[in-house]
């Protein structure tokens, strides 16, 4: 058998057909299987003209236009593209094309003489990838009702730490700090409502704010979970370090972490909030690094390399997996990074890396100076 029939029968068998462009003539040569796709008998007449009758009105300007781009002397003659044909019987079917032309010297000038390729019936794989696309519509449906739903659950859990404290606040500037916190979530509340086909909710967009002021207003709405699991807080942040980056994001980032530091430590431990300054090479912009860190459970390393994934969560019925999901995509939005280390029975610690900070050197909330 010579090499041209075992390619032939090779191709017939994979369920491709063959076709042979004469440019100048524009005669069509194709193989049993070509006539077949495009829905004409295998003893039939298949003429560049039937080609070109067949093709789905639509596309026919950009198969013409591929062709075209393959004989251009001064291109790379290559042909290649998915295009729709409505055959004899009626049935829009998706093929793919591909092919090459070959050119040759006429009177000084190159000219496209002849292109070849094949073609494959590609309708049943776009059928899957369009109940795929379709399918994945409505995972990311679920994934951004789900992640609202979250969003809003966490100023709710605010407000009812809030109305705890105010429960056992004897002080009146206190009772009335906590319910000017409580109207502010109750707001956030509001603000996502109102913004439900957006991912993320910051009106007030991207401004400097003190880092410092914001870390201890998440650890005061924490305060009653604080006392009662009897875990000591250390906080490590000075005053008068201003980071850009949306604030209500970052708070809700930082709640997430103090959350999670809190479940992993039922029975008690120590919870360290530390901001240090750093250089950023890449940017040259000087920057800050937030530490939250606990002395909890920790993570095995099954679950450290999942942690970030959408879904995924060992709290059962009592987690939906998205927390740490949404705060890697907050801190990704607004330019900055988050790292995680953990160790079983050790404990746990997020790093998150802020960029485009304003910080200014002062003492710490505990006395301590922040570290460079």
């Amino acid at each position: 058998m010579k090499i041209e029939e075992t390619l032939q029968l090779a191709a017939e068998t994979a369920g491709v057909g063959t076709w042979h462009l004469f440019v100048a003539k524009e005669e069509l040569s194709s193989s049993p299987k070509c006539k077949e796709i495009f829905g004409f008998p295998p003893e039939a007449e298949f003429a560049y003209a039937d080609f070109l009758s067949v093709l789905y009105p639509d596309d026919r300007p950009l198969v013409e236009a591929a062709i075209a781009d393959a004989l251009d002397p001064n291109g790379k003659g290559l042909y290649e593209l998915d295009y729709r044909i409505v055959r004899p019987d009626g049935l829009i079917r998706w093929l793919g094309g591909k092919g090459k032309a070959f050119f040759e010297e006429r009177n000084g000038e190159r000219v496209a003489s002849r292109l070849i390729g094949t073609v494959l019936d590609r309708t049943e794989r776009r059928n899957i990838q369009d109940a795929l696309i379709e399918s994945e519509k409505l995972a990311v449906t679920g994934r951004l009702a789900a992640s609202i739903a979250h969003e809003i659950r966490n100023p709710l859990d605010t407000v009812v730490s809030l109305l705890y404290l105010l429960r056992t606040e004897s002080s009146e500037v206190k009772r009335s700090e906590y319910i000017q916190l409580a109207e502010d979530e109750l707001r956030r509340v509001s603000e996502i409502a109102t913004n439900t086909l957006r991912f993320y909710h910051d009106p007030g967009g991207t401004t400097p704010f003190d880092l410092a002021e914001l870390a201890g207003t998440v650890v005061k709405l924490f305060q009653g979970r604080i006392v009662t699991s009897g875990v000591t807080v250390q906080t490590i942040i000075p005053d008068g370090v201003l980071v850009s980056a949306p604030q209500g994001e970052l708070r809700q980032v930082i709640a997430n972490l103090v959350g999670n530091a809190l479940d992993a430590m039922p029975d008690g431990g120590r919870l360290v909030l530390r901001v240090r300054k750093f250089m950023n090479h890449r940017t040259g912009k000087l920057c800050v690094r937030l530490t939250v860190a606990d002395t909890g459970i920790g993570m095995p390393p099954e679950v450290l390399s999942r942690v970030f994934e959408a879904f995924y969560t060992t709290k059962g019925a009592g987690g939906n997996g998205l927390g740490l999901w949404l705060s890697l995509e907050i801190m990704k939005k607004c330019g900055s990074s988050m790292r995680v280390r953990s160790a079983v029975k050790r404990g746990t610690v997020f790093h998150l890396s802020l960029e485009g900070a304003q910080p200014q050197s002062s003492k710490g909330r505990d006395g301590t100076s922040a570290e460079s």
